[in-house]
């Protein structure tokens, strides 16, 4: 452990920063004696550290920040302070003003906290012979806790609430622990979260033959690890049979789900079909985000002519689809026509939004419908309100080698059009098609080294391109 340097301050507690694994220290006085100076009546003392009741944890309004504050211990020269986030015993680091210490807060960790009182030499007073553990977490309040077992079978036994819809509903999965999914298994009306409770120890969840979830509300996976491989199934459906209340028959009757639908620091494994389906309804997904995530695909025989994300049979679409710090890859050789399809009469104005965008960030692509298109909309296309943001990405035969005409479409010079440091490898060689000064990708800026992964056949997506190194592109999971 490393000690900070100690600031003193004439009044209550003094200001210290900390390096991960440091020490915390500012001094709390007690009585002021006239003179600018405080003193305390308490002398000769062996000190205790603040009561664990005592201590408070309170989030800011935006939930990214939080205060800790314990109360004065009288005659204390200071405090020992360690605040640990627990998936990783790293040391969380901020500034501390009087006698709280504020910093950045996560979501959904567990936290662990200790506090000892240091003693004060000028009073005679000794440290405390013991730290004040305090152990807390950041996850939105738990609804239920799910045995391990088949889902199915569990929301069958135990029905959502009809009083429930509108409301964020979080099931906790036991880390580590092994569930089933038996039959499709559709939250229809309510607005679910599946999720682990260690964000570093996935709750696994194994589709049987059958098996599948969907929905026609938002829902988020949290920190799970799905296996797919036995099911022909998609990993989530839209409801074949939605919710009557949310169709718009103000905006071209589409069922409008508008909270969002999340996939964060999960694995899917073995994606035989869709990853997301519309079932043959007119759907508007206003927002689609994957963050950390890999996903295998394994597809089979029958997607020659779909698409991993297919919001295109009923006539609806995703407005917006944002995947960041994320892998996605084919394990075989099998065609799949587009990675994202939307039907084409699918645009924001249409479904009652200003805008939609395709938002692909730190992302790594290897084998992605390699003789398909990366995405159809032609709904989309040469709207000054198509937004991209096209980012740090590495493709790796992708997309017949017209990765960025195809993402876009035409575009519109009104349009938010952001390409850079993308990689476009394509059998052996940069990508050509769709970098001229006017068209696609602009930036100039397009990476031309080979990314050159160390075991792509086996799922190693590491790096070893020049270009790629430098600037260290791609999901940033393979460069830790």
């Amino acid at each position: 452990m490393n000690k900070s340097r100690f600031v003193s301050s004439k009044k209550l507690c003094a200001l210290a920063a900390f390096a991960v694994g440091g020490w915390l220290f500012f001094s709390c006085a007690d009585t002021y004696d006239g003179k600018d100076t405080f003193e305390s009546d308490v002398r000769n003392a062996q000190l205790s550290s603040p009561s664990e009741a005592d201590i408070t944890i309170t989030p800011n309004t935006d939930g990214d920040k939080m205060t800790i504050a314990w109360p004065v211990v009288h005659g204390a020269g200071g405090y020992e302070l360690f605040l640990y986030d627990l998936s990783n015993e790293k040391v969380i680091r901020d500034t501390i003003d009087g006698c709280t210490f504020t910093t950045s807060r996560e979501e959904d960790v567990n936290y662990r906290l200790e506090i000892r009182t240091l003693g004060n030499a000028k009073l005679n007073n000794s440290d405390a012979t013991a730290a004040t553990e305090k152990l807390f977490n950041s996850f939105e309040a738990t609804f239920a806790t799910i045995p391990e077992g088949d889902l199915y079978a569990y929301f069958t036994q135990n029905p959502i609430p009809e009083d429930s819809v509108g409301v964020n509903l979080n099931y906790d999965l036991a880390p580590g622990g092994h569930y089933t999914v038996s039959q499709v298994l559709d939250f229809g009306k309510f607005t679910v979260t599946l999720r682990s409770t260690n964000k570093t120890n996935n709750a696994i969840i194994t589709y049987e033959a059958e098996g599948g979830l969907a929905t026609s509300s938002g829902f988020k996976a949290k920190y799970l690890t799905f296996e797919c491989g036995a099911s022909s199934q998609p990993v989530l459906a839209l409801s074949e049979n939605p919710n009557p209340d949310i169709l718009d028959a103000n905006h071209n009757n589409h069922h409008q789900i508008t909270d969002p639908i999340a996939f964060q620091s999960c694995q899917v494994n073995n994606v035989n079909h869709y990853f997301m389906f519309d079932n043959k309804v007119k759907y508007c997904v206003k927002t689609l985000s994957m963050s950390n995530t890999v996903v295998k695909f394994t597809p089979d025989d029958k997607m020659s002519a779909g698409a991993y994300f297919q919001i295109y049979d009923g006539g609806g679409f995703i407005n917006d689809f944002t995947a960041t710090n994320c892998t996605f890859w084919a394990a075989n050789s099998n065609e799949v026509k587009y990675f994202i399809r939307y039907n084409n009469s699918g645009r924001c104005d249409r479904a009652g939004y200003l805008t939609n965008s395709i938002n692909f960030r730190n992302c790594t692509f290897y084998n992605i419908v390699k003789n398909g298109q990366m995405a159809n909309h032609s709904g989309f296309d040469g709207r000054a309100t198509s937004n991209y943001d096209i980012t740090n990405n590495i493709f790796v035969d992708c997309g017949s080698g017209q990765v960025p005409r195809r993402i876009t479409g035409r575009i519109s010079t009104e349009a938010s059009n952001n390409f850079a440091y993308n990689t476009y490898w394509y059998n052996g060689a940069p990508e050509t098609e769709g970098f001229t000064t006017d068209t696609y990708d602009k930036s100039g800026n397009a990476l031309q080294t080979d990314p050159a992964f160390v075991d792509p056949a086996n799922g190693n997506f590491t790096p070893t391109g020049a270009d790629q190194v430098a600037r260290k592109t791609g999901d940033p999971r393979w460069w830790n």
